[in-house]
């Protein structure tokens, strides 16, 4: 019974994510020049020639594949930006792309069609679902049920978590493939471990790192065969990438290499994202920072295994994003599969609050957790916030046990609460000051 119960409230926490995710999905986060457009239409193409995709690409300047150029609506300089169809389109590997754009093509739409962003948004909804439940897997095999639910509930209402889940950018079709990846190498499933780590590389570039850290990991864990063999995988698919690019176009995939690899790593490439948390403009959500902070707290804790092996996995991303993604990371998306992580991370140190009902543990909750009445634009009055501070951290200051194990969870359940009236009402909020594209809707025809 017990068992029943906790599938139930499992999959009703994963319902509502769902529902989170997918209420205005086509609203928020809002862009006139979204990749995951460009991606669905490499995806459609890819059905007609696997090795001829065609879409926009952002490499102009000697691209042996461009094949067509034009300005988009460049007389309304806020939705201004250039289109540049490139055959084959190898600015990715295709995976991920064929992915995202296999609703559009089933229902029939052409590529360089206007295609409604619901539709292009719709593969990465399906993923986050597998992301949830992965995550919950993960961090109760590695943290215990009581952090794997808190996990859940936080990456299910979080509303940077949400809002991010809503892109079809790659990063978020790779994440579940990583996540099982890691829930295989966990279990000792290690020929199904490899054969998911190999594709990983095939939905973008970093993916090629998960074999060779899973390598690393099961190196250090003096799994020397085991380690050899996933190596092995990830040298077979960054080999099994190289054949296709050249299959595919030789000089057009050799100069997407070159052009790839002018990114740089630049020392401040952390900076953009950990102050300013951003889509395509201002997002700030302290609990997503808190979050952060939280998965860099975990790195101090090495003894256990369980903590080994999440620490490893969150800094070799964390390296990877650190080589990869240019100056100031401005592209948030890298961070994508981070996001399980830093969930749960702040579920564990939710446990020990509620464990504790600590001041000081409840103190980066009430500092960070109130960032939504900013996104709602509620400007609280100085007098009142100061006043309701004194008097909630009373009890914890005066050691009132009792009164502070209450407050605890009401409190987390009122912020609980209040991320999910944030996530439903804010892009109305945001879209009352910004000029948001309108979504294309859909028509059907019964007669």
């Amino acid at each position: 019974m017990k068992t029943i119960i906790s599938l139930i409230s499992i999959w009703i926490l994963i319902i509502l994510g769902i529902y989170l995710r997918a209420n205005q999905a086509d609203v928020f986060p809002a862009d006139n020049n979204d990749d995951s457009l460009f991606y669905t239409w490499a995806g459609i193409t890819f059905w007609d020639n696997p090795f001829q995709l065609a879409t926009h690409s952002i490499f102009e300047a000697n691209n042996p594949a461009l094949i067509w150029r034009s300005q988009y609506r460049d007389f309304i300089p806020w939705e201004r930006f250039g289109m540049k169809i490139v055959k084959p389109w190898l600015d990715h590997p295709p995976l991920g792309a064929v992915i995202i754009g296999l609703p559009a093509k089933l229902l029939g739409y052409q590529a360089f069609q206007q295609i409604p962003q619901l539709i292009v948004r719709y593969s990465a909804l399906v993923a986050s679902i597998f992301t949830m439940l992965l995550t919950y897997i993960l961090s109760t095999k590695l943290f215990g049920e009581k952090t794997g639910r808190l996990s859940l509930l936080f990456l299910a209402t979080i509303p940077y978590f949400v809002a991010a889940h809503r892109q079809s950018f790659l990063e978020n079709i790779l994440t579940p493939l990583f996540l099982a990846s890691l829930i295989a190498l966990l279990k000792n499933k290690l020929t199904l471990a490899g054969i998911l780590a190999f594709f990983c590389g095939w939905i973008k570039f970093p993916g090629f790192s998960v074999p060779f850290m899973m390598a690393l990991w099961l190196w250090r864990e003096k799994l020397t065969k085991a380690s050899l063999i996933l190596f092995l995988t990830g040298i077979a698919s960054v080999l099994s990438f190289i054949g296709y690019g050249f299959l595919a176009g030789k000089d057009a995939f050799l100069y997407i290499l070159n052009q790839q690899g002018v990114r740089g790593a630049f020392v401040n490439s952390f900076f953009d994202t950990l102050t300013k948390p951003h889509f395509y403009g201002g997002f700030d959500d302290g609990l997503y920072v808190l979050s952060i902070i939280f998965s860099f707290l975990m790195l101090i804790k090495f003894k256990n295994k369980s903590f080994r092996f999440f620490n490893w996995f969150l800094s070799i991303w964390l390296v990877v994003i650190f080589l990869v993604t240019g100056r100031n990371n401005n592209s948030p998306w890298y961070w994508y599969p981070l996001i399980p992580f830093f969930s749960m991370a702040i579920g564990h140190y939710t446990v020990k609050l509620l464990k504790n009902n600590n001041f000081f543990l409840v103190l980066p909750f009430w500092l960070f957790g109130l960032t939504g009445f900013d996104l709602l634009k509620i400007d609280l009055p100085s007098t009142w916030l100061r006043l309701v501070t004194i008097l909630f951290f009373l009890p914890y200051v005066l050691n009132l046990k009792k009164v502070s194990f209450w407050l605890t969870r009401i409190f987390l359940f009122c912020l609980i609460l209040f991320n999910i009236y944030v996530t439903i009402h804010y892009p109305s909020v945001y879209c009352h000051d910004e000029k948001c594209p309108k979504p294309v809707k859909i028509s059907l025809n019964y007669e």
